[in-house]
C-alpha cells in the first residue's frame, strides 16, 4: 500500500511540475513584437498603409487540445505502471 501511495505522490508531483512549467512558458511569451522587427503593426510606404498581424501559437485551440492529451497520457502512464496487481 505504501508503494502505491508513493507512486501516486510521484505522479501527482510530476503532473503539477509539468503544469507549472507549461504555465510559466505560456505566460513568459511577449505579446508585443519588437519595434524594428517584422511583427504586427502599421508601416507606411509611399502614402499607402499596410497592416500586418501575426498570431501567437498558444491562442489556437488545437495547441491546447494536444497539450491536454499529452498531459493526460503522461499522468495515466505514470499512475498505471502495467495495470496488474502485485503477487508479492
Amino acid at each position: 500500500m505504501t508503494r502505491k501511495m508513493s507512486q501516486w505522490a510521484r505522479a501527482a508531483a510530476t503532473s503539477l511540475t509539468s503544469l507549472a512549467l507549461w504555465s510559466a512558458l505560456v505566460l513568459a511569451q511577449n505579446q508585443n513584437p519588437p519595434s524594428g522587427g517584422s511583427g504586427g503593426g502599421v508601416s507606411t510606404s509611399a502614402g499607402s498603409v499596410t497592416t500586418t498581424t501575426s498570431e501567437v501559437w498558444y491562442t489556437h485551440w488545437w495547441i491546447w487540445a494536444v497539450g491536454v492529451a499529452v498531459f493526460l497520457i503522461i499522468v495515466i502512464a505514470l499512475t498505471n505502471r502495467g495495470g496488474g496487481r502485485s503477487t508479492t
